[in-house]
């Protein structure tokens, strides 16, 4: 992800970390879920990409902006409600829209480990 990234000593802009966070992403991404759920055909509920409130998240950077402020950088796996869909999302996300409290994470919304 960070291949062709040049970073000096004297100037650090990228830091990498690895870690899991909770992420908050319906303040990540503002118009998840604000569609009623009877308004949406039942195959799109069924293949559609879930994006809970809270969701688990594994950082692997923080990135200086040119204002000075942080991003940070996290891989997000999200999926469908029938199983048949996965992807991961890369997000970039203001400091405010991640926790490293996972209790934040439903234990219904943690990714499950293959069976």
């Amino acid at each position: 992800m960070f291949d062709s990234w040049t970073c000096d000593a004297d100037h650090p802009t990228l830091f990498r970390i690895d870690r899991q966070v909770a992420v908050f992403a319906h303040d990540a991404l503002p118009s998840s879920g604000r569609r009623p759920a009877d308004q949406v055909p039942l195959w799109v509920k069924a293949f559609g990409v879930r994006i809970e409130a809270h969701m688990q998240a594994r950082q692997v950077a923080w990135v200086r902006r040119s204002d000075g402020t942080w991003l940070a950088i996290a891989l997000v796996s999200a999926g469908s409600s029938n199983g048949r869909v996965q992807v991961t999302l890369p997000m970039c996300l203001d400091p405010s829209q991640l926790s490293t409290d996972l209790n934040l994470v439903r234990p219904y919304e943690q990714p499950q480990p293959p069976r």
